[in-house]
């Protein structure tokens, strides 16, 4: 495929140069460029669009009648309307919306897992990924995960940032990467377990 070139247009550039605490004064300037496009050069392959039903969005279909629920989904998935074909689905760590509602004593505890269906949030997750499948079979699933459970980090909360106890730079008295990685297996294998198989695994939020 030959090279394209694309002429674009002009582009003014507002530079504002501070005058007092209280005002600016704005002088423009203007550009002209030519862009050389070679449509035969690959920079990076996307494997599709998509949607996530996190944080409960998945649950506010509940209030539709079940057909309006399945046409929703339809319109989302369908090869033949939407064609979406990833969903990311959170995998919650905040109280009562996890698998792993408490954090064993150490890392070589056994970890009392729950079900995934106990799970409201999670259960609207899984419900929206099996009427997913079946409008779009190829639909490819990204769990990702917002925090570790906050037992897991320096911490100690979900929320507010921190390290893996682990990890360079978390001084901890005890290391729970391995738990950590268990425990995101574990919800992967729940999903398995409900013949839905995860595509993408992310250990880390944005």
């Amino acid at each position: 495929m030959k090279s394209t070139t694309i002429l674009a247009t002009t582009v003014i550039l507002q530079v504002a140069a501070a005058q007092s605490a209280y005002g600016v004064t704005n002088n423009s300037l203007t550009f002209e460029t030519t862009i050389h496009i070679d449509a035969s050069k690959r920079y990076q392959t996307m494997i599709g669009g998509g949607c996530s039903g996190a944080f409960g969005a998945a649950c506010t279909t509940s209030t539709l009648s079940a057909a309006d629920q399945r046409a929703v989904v339809e319109t989302l998935f369908s090869e033949n309307v939407g064609g979406l074909s990833v969903l990311r689905n959170l995998i919650g760590s905040s109280k009562g919306a996890t698998i792993l509602p408490q954090v064993p004593v150490n890392p070589a505890s056994p970890a009392n897992y729950t079900s995934i269906t106990s799970i409201n949030n999670d259960s609207c997750q899984l419900t929206l990924a099996q009427t997913a499948l079946k409008y779009n079979p190829d639909l490819k699933l990204y769990a990702d995960a917002w925090s570790a459970p906050g037992g897991f980090k320096t911490t100690g909360q979900e929320a507010g940032g921190g390290f893996i106890c682990g990890v360079r730079r978390s001084n901890c008295t005890q290391d729970w990467r391995e738990a950590y990685a268990d425990y995101l297996i574990e919800y992967v294998r729940q999903y398995q377990q409900k013949g839905i198989n995860t595509y993408l695994l992310g250990a880390f939020n944005e």
